[in-house]
């Protein structure tokens, strides 16, 4: 995580499989390593997590975790 936040683009992608959105999420909010195992951030597979930080303050902000709206579409 700390190697995608070094570099200096508006938007990046990241793609997970299974549990690993979990400790990507975890990472995004600065949990402390021996917490992630308490937690669980579901995402289904084709889903899609959206985080976000300020760029005033640099707070970081989780939109969506694990939607799945864009595979409803016709």
């Amino acid at each position: 995580m700390a190697e995608l936040l070094e570099r200096p683009r508006e938007h990046q992608i990241v793609v997970t499989h299974g549990f690993a959105a979990t400790f990507v999420v975890a990472a995004w909010i600065k949990m402390p390593y021996d917490s992630v195992g308490s937690v669980h951030f579901r995402a289904p597979s084709g889903s899609i997590t959206v985080l976000h930080e300020d760029d005033f303050f640099h707070n970081r902000q989780v939109v969506r975790v694990g939607d799945t709206r864009h595979l409803d579409a016709p």
